[in-house]
């Protein structure tokens, strides 16, 4: 029974730095294409920067919409236009469930991840 705990809990682990990993690299991808594709107006509204989150999505489960910001070099945000030259800010976040009963009583774990990239 020892046996079977130990086991489900690195299990878990793993599930959980599986999930952390994906949320960062989706904070990452979605950055790097809303960066490059930066669409007219909005932050991430072109299609290629809504593909790009479509696929992180389907990656990571319960990826919820990322936040947008334009920021200069020194990490202030920018309210009007982004220029190039500016840095588009995204932040991705999901939760994690853990399977082991006295993990879940803790609730679920709450996984962010930011990530920046300069626009073209």
């Amino acid at each position: 029974m020892i046996f079977l705990t130990i086991f489900i809990a690195m299990l878990d682990l793993a599930r959980g730095v599986f999930m952390y990993n994906g949320v960062s690299q989706a904070a990452r991808e979605i950055a790097r294409e809303t960066s490059v594709h930066s669409g007219a107006g909005l932050l991430g509204a072109s299609p290629e920067a809504q593909a790009a989150l479509a696929v992180q999505q389907s990656l990571v489960p319960g990826l919820g919409t990322p936040t947008y910001e334009c920021v200069d070099i020194a990490g202030a945000v920018q309210f009007d236009t982004c220029l190039p030259g500016d840095w588009v800010r995204v932040t991705a976040t999901t939760q994690f469930y853990p399977v082991l009963p006295f993990l879940t009583a803790m609730g679920p774990f709450h996984f962010s991840s930011v990530s920046s990239a300069e626009i073209q």
